[in-house]
């Protein structure tokens, strides 16, 4: 499909059927994860690809916990009653990791960012490879990251862009509303 149907078709999607991903599909996801732009080209990614029903459960467990927590702290109201099973129900987990310090040069001028924007830039190539393919996903991170790291043996030094749970979509999700950006020419004028 052309890119403007793909981005535009592309949903979030929190309920899935237990069928595998092909292998060469899965494959094929990963890769175009690794064709994102990074700076310098030091593509900050690593990722951890989670089939294990055990560890899935543990992931769970980690966002439950975190839900709670916001819960607890007066949160939105919607955070108790988001259901995470999801998590177990995708057939696969692509945890996206990132190394802070493959940022490229703006570390020299304050811009700490590089790697996390690199590390989204890949999950987003992947999402949308994935939709490409009538597979369904969702960028997951409610969940506090030193916990996850702890559970998935994550390096100290490592960030946790993002879980992706992959998987046949059980339902149909609508588009949600989008908003028109505001578009500036040349400076910001608000």
């Amino acid at each position: 499909m052309n890119f403007e149907t793909l981005s535009q078709a592309r949903r979030s999607y929190r309920s899935f059927e237990s069928t595998p991903i092909p292998g060469n599909r899965l494959t094929a996801i990963l890769k175009a994860g690794q064709w994102a732009p990074s700076p310098l080209n030091l593509q900050p990614w690593e990722f951890i690809v989670v089939s294990d029903a055990e560890t899935k459960a543990t992931i769970r467990e980690i966002g439950e916990a975190a839900r709670q927590e916001v819960v607890d702290g007066g949160g939105p109201g919607w955070a108790g009653k988001y259901d995470m099973a999801f998590l177990e129900e995708a057939p696969v987990l692509i945890v996206v990791v990132i190394d802070p310090s493959k940022g490229g040069l703006g570390d020299y001028f304050g811009q700490k960012s590089g790697a996390l924007q690199a590390g989204s830039a890949c999950v987003q190539n992947m999402m949308l490879a994935a939709a490409d393919m009538g597979i369904g996903s969702l960028w997951f991170t409610f969940f506090r990251p030193e916990k996850l790291k702890a559970a998935l043996d994550i390096p100290e030094h490592l960030e946790i862009a993002a879980v992706v749970p992959f998987g046949k979509p059980k339902d149909v999700v609508k588009a949600p509303p989008r908003k028109n950006a505001e578009i500036y020419q040349e400076r910001y004028s608000k």
